[in-house]
């Protein structure tokens, strides 16, 4: 006996429209999504490679104290929008800082109160 086995092929999956959920809207302190550049396979590629390069977080208060934290982040030093607005490269490795997650949330909450609208 030939027991045979119809298996689909694995896809993915369609997104659907769902009328009680509310479009996700950009977080309040932001003033861009910036979601499609850092989920872009370039990004990712990048930014894997840099932390490869540099496992260390490179954070001012971590040189400072002299401390020594493995890095889960790399961070846009002067910012993703700023090297845009400049028609500067995102991608430069000179533009980057590997970063302890606890480092860069501190950063990025420092960056958001700076730049809240008024």
């Amino acid at each position: 006996m030939i027991i045979q086995h119809h298996f689909n092929m694995p896809n993915l999956p369609i997104a659907k429209k769902k009328p009680w959920q509310e479009e996700r809207v950009v977080q309040g302190r932001r003033l861009h999504d910036n979601s499609k550049f850092y989920n872009a396979r370039r990004w990712r590629k990048v930014s894997k490679a840099y932390k490869a390069a540099n496992p260390l977080c490179e954070c001012l208060d971590c040189e400072q104290k002299g401390l020594v934290k493995e890095a889960h982040v790399t961070d846009h030093i002067r910012g993703l929008q700023f090297l845009l607005d400049n028609n500067l490269d995102p991608y430069s490795f000179k533009e980057l800082q590997a970063m302890n997650s606890s480092c860069h949330n501190k950063k990025s909450g420092r960056d958001a109160h700076k730049n809240k609208i008024k």
